[in-house]
């Protein structure tokens, strides 16, 4: 039956969400007699005796891949509701397991935890098994965002996890694992997800079907704009300016919708602006915003964190 995967970054909230999730999915199960024969298997890391230091290098991380890869096999069935709650950071893993499911004519959904990066290294700090901080930034950086319009991260619901519960998407949840392929009238059962009109929706209005390169685009303008700066500066050994003008029309900082991002004194690096973009990235992705939008809310966003 159903494979629910969860996916995000470290100490983001997925733990939580998935219980929330469990006990959803009892209570529903117990209240209606027609799924009644259902059962919840969960995995996860703890579960199936993963460690964090399990991935700090290629070869461990394989096997524990591995681990994750033989429990779904094993436990993929017509009558388990599978959970499988890990980091599930790479592409090309997420879609073998797209394939186990297609393989066995079941039901899927994913599940992708967003938080901001200060509150996860809170989160982190108060853990009582915590990453290693090195290391989480390092998959941080690595991890490959879901793409709702692929079909192996489809149907995708984002959850923010420190603002929202697995209660405001369970019946769209419901509808999109419990879904009969007699009532798909044809089509994927894997891209039925019908998800609220909120700023946490993953499904991009048609008119926006573009977004995710837009953003793309425009923050990297702004990371270029902001390094073309900073190497002339380094280049004749001065100090690059604390104010970076980054709009794209408007040169002059006293203009009307002039744009600019106060950079620190030092430290400004291109590893730490990329870093900054993909969590600006990660965070905005579901939200459906003008162009122009873009840049005032990026610059805005390296201002605070620049800064910290």
């Amino acid at each position: 039956m159903p494979l629910i995967l969860f996916s995000g970054y470290p100490c983001s909230g997925k733990t939580t969400k998935a219980k929330e999730l469990i006990e959803l999915l009892e209570e529903k199960i117990k209240n209606e007699p027609a799924l009644s024969k259902y059962k919840i298997v969960y995995h996860s890391d703890e579960t199936l005796g993963i460690k964090h230091e399990n991935y700090a290098n290629s070869h461990d991380e394989r096997k524990l891949r591995s681990e994750i890869m033989s429990a779904v096999k094993r436990d993929l069935s017509k009558t388990n509701i599978v959970i499988v709650d890990s980091l599930n950071y790479i592409k090309g893993f997420r879609y073998q397991l797209h394939c186990e499911v297609k393989n066995s004519s079941s039901t899927f959904c994913l599940i992708q935890t967003m938080c901001p990066v200060d509150v996860i290294l809170e989160w982190n700090t108060n853990s009582p098994n915590p990453w290693d901080e090195t290391l989480l930034t390092q998959l941080i950086q690595r991890y490959e965002e879901p793409n709702g319009l692929s079909r192996w991260d489809s149907p995708l619901f984002a959850i923010l996890s420190n603002q929202d519960t697995a209660k405001e998407y369970f019946n769209d949840i419901s509808s999109a694992i419990f879904t009969s392929s007699k009532s798909l009238n044809n089509r994927d059962p894997l891209s039925r997800a019908f998800q609220k009109p909120n700023s946490v929706t993953l499904l991009k209005p048609a008119s926006q079907t573009n977004f995710m390169q837009m953003l793309d685009m425009e923050t990297t303008r702004v990371v270029k704009t902001i390094m073309n700066e900073v190497k002339i500066a380094q280049s004749i050994g001065s100090k690059y300016s604390p104010r970076i003008i980054v709009s794209e029309d408007v040169k002059d900082i006293n203009e009307d919708g002039c744009v600019y991002v106060d950079l620190p004194v030092s430290g400004v690096t291109l590893p730490l602006l990329q870093r900054l973009k993909r969590q600006f990235i990660s965070l905005n992705k579901v939200r459906d915003m003008e162009k122009d939008r873009i840049v005032h809310l990026f610059a805005d966003y390296l201002t605070k964190h620049l800064n910290e």
